[in-house]
């Protein structure tokens, strides 16, 4: 059975409004205090320079001083997955994530989620994000170029399943066979749009595979922003043949979901 991303988690629009901080003299002009992550510091598994925008950063005690402990302003307290808020409908993607760093600081172009308001790993949650049929998905609905919540909360997710086959899928990541543990991992869906939890732990560790690819990554011009390492693709590309498998599609419906994406740039 399909789910609703509003079942599994809930997102909230970054901490940080610019706008009203800085009429509260929140902003600080000091390089030594924090910057506010804005949505072009998002790039698919990794936070990155921006590419575009003024740099935003904040007396932090001006920022909590008489907030309730469980406000947003504290989020910066959490281990928390972030996405932009805003791209062009011809973007190379429409939805980009990553993890946010706890002790960083969102602008309100980034949304995100907490590992408190999600019942699934923030890990798993980011491989499912920047997955090619979620993408697919957004762009049949959207009209703009925001991602608002309720188009996140309607991304449709696979149940997550307790039975399933105990396979060995370790060694084959740790060999980086990813061809070969995309069609392992496959073996193990056996009933369409439900994803047994070794599948759930697999397509974690591999998030953060690409994660700790992408994190050592110095990209050499603007443009690289726009794809991922050499040795994340091959990572990417078993997470989305997996993918394609628990929401029931066929290996020809997966290629035409892919050749469509190419199209709807």
């Amino acid at each position: 059975t399909i789910h609703r991303m509003s079942e599994i988690a809930k997102s909230f629009q970054g901490e940080v409004n610019e706008t009203n901080e800085r009429a509260k003299g929140t902003l600080s002009s000091r390089s030594t205090d924090p910057l506010a992550l804005r949505g072009a510091n998002i790039c698919m598994y990794a936070v990155r320079e921006a590419s575009q925008g003024e740099d935003v950063r904040l007396h932090v005690k001006k920022l909590v001083a008489g907030k309730a402990k469980d406000a947003k302003a504290f989020a910066y307290k959490s281990e928390r997955a972030g996405f932009q808020r805003s791209s062009p409908q011809n973007n190379f993607r429409r939805i980009i994530a990553a993890r946010i760093p706890r002790g960083s600081f969102c602008l309100d172009t980034v949304s995100y989620v907490t590992e408190e308001s999600s019942e699934i790993n923030l890990d798993l949650l980011l491989a499912l994000l920047n997955s090619k049929i979620l993408d697919w998905y957004f762009r049949l609905g959207s009209t703009n170029s925001k991602v608002n919540e309720y188009q996140f909360n309607a991304l449709p997710i696979p149940a997550i399943s307790e039975r399933g086959p105990d396979v060995e899928w370790k060694p084959l990541l740790a060999r980086g066979r990813w061809g070969e543990l995309a069609e392992l991992l496959g073996s193990a869906i056996s009933e369409p749009c439900v994803m047994p939890r070794v599948v759930t732990e697999a397509l974690a560790e591999m998030s953060r595979k690409i994660q700790e690819v992408e994190a050592r990554r110095i990209l050499k011009n603007r443009s690289e922003r726009s794809r991922l390492a050499p040795e994340s693709q091959p990572i990417q590309e078993a997470i989305n043949a997996v993918l394609f498998r628990c929401y029931g599609l066929t290996e020809d419906e997966g290629r035409y979901i892919t050749a469509r994406l190419r199209e709807m740039l």
